[in-house]
């Protein structure tokens, strides 16, 4: 039964025990209409007023039948009334964020708040003009999204219109962060199905399940157990080279920044090598792989290696010289 529905059926009830009541006091103790209609309503309403008339026997046991059944009945409706509220004030908040939502292209949908996708949020936000749509199925965890500065909707992931509503049609990217793998592979799957293009990352708590994901169309596989193996492992065996990646990669000290940047195909540095090219005298970032594909990774490349249109360069350096990088790699002014 709908809130409304419930509201209805408690005003309909209880109209029915005043007129009841109003009854009972008028055959109980010989009243007219109106008196033994006061009565009920301060004895249901429990205002604390006297009484309208003197009461015998029969009457104080009738009262305390009208209390019973009346103020169990206004309990009833007020309490459905008070939740119709929240559950209308929630539909509007949920309509506008759907709104908001709708309007959205490029941004980043995120499977799942718990203590992973915390964490993912957190480095997500760090990056300004950023966009991202959170999916979970508990409200508390939607509510500590949107806390947080995301956009976030109530929902299961695993189902196609859950990931239309988060805007799947029009992301850039689905990270799917769940706890259990085999929903992190339905995303996975269901996400490829509607858009074959969008880019789809999987974390995968067993490690087991990277070579499944990976056939469900996943295009990056992250075990966070692995990631905090090899993490523990570099910092007892070679410290210097783990402070090194964080300063690249989390901009501590100095603000060194590790980017992706497409080439453009008509870019001033194609058909050039990377010598030729001139990006690192003329940005002073440094290039650290090239990537043909999702397979096709050159990590460090020599000098000598052809730059190609469609390929990414992985670059790192200051944001002053990965934005001068990414600027060489820009489409040729007409």
């Amino acid at each position: 039964m709908t809130r409304g529905r419930q509201i209805v059926t408690g005003l309909v009830l209880l109209a029915l025990a005043v007129g009841v009541g109003t009854a009972g006091y008028m055959i109980i103790e010989d009243v007219n209409a109106f008196d033994a209609f006061y009565q009920v309503v301060i004895t249901v309403s429990t205002v604390g007023f006297a009484e309208e008339f003197p009461l015998s026997t029969e009457g104080k046991v009738w009262t305390v039948v009208v209390i019973f059944l009346g103020l169990g009945l206004a309990l009833y409706t007020a309490v459905a009334s008070i939740e119709y509220l929240i559950e209308l004030r929630q539909n509007r908040r949920e309509t506008r964020m759907q709104h908001a939502v709708d309007r959205l292209t490029g941004h980043i949908i995120l499977c799942g708040y718990g203590r992973i996708g915390r964490g993912t949020l957190r480095v997500l936000l760090s990056e300004p003009n950023t966009p991202i749509v959170v999916i979970d199925t508990k409200n508390s965890r939607v509510e500590a999204a949107i806390q947080a500065g995301a956009q976030a909707i109530a929902g299961d992931a695993t189902h196609n219109d859950v990931l239309l509503h988060a805007g799947i049609e029009h992301a850039s990217t689905v990270i799917a962060c769940v706890e259990d793998d085999s929903d992190n592979l339905v995303i996975a799957l269901s996400a490829k199905a509607i858009r074959p293009d969008v880019k789809v990352i999987c974390r995968a708590t067993e490690i087991e399940s990277e070579r499944k994901l990976r056939l469900a169309g996943a295009d990056a596989v992250v075990a966070p157990q692995a990631v905090g193996a090899e993490r523990l492992a570099m910092m007892a065996l070679r410290p210097e080279l783990a402070q090194v990646f964080d300063v690249m990669v989390n901009g501590r000290p100095v603000e060194f920044r590790v980017e992706e940047l497409d080439i453009a195909p008509d870019c001033a540095v194609v058909g050039k090598s990377i010598k030729e090219s001139g990006i690192r005298p003329s940005s002073g970032a440094l290039i650290l792989a090239v990537e043909s594909g999702a397979d096709d990774v050159i990590v460090n490349p020599g000098p000598d290696q052809i730059l190609k249109p469609g390929e990414r360069l992985v670059v790192v350096g200051t944001q002053q010289q990965v934005d001068k990088a990414a600027d060489m790699l820009k489409p040729a002014a007409s």
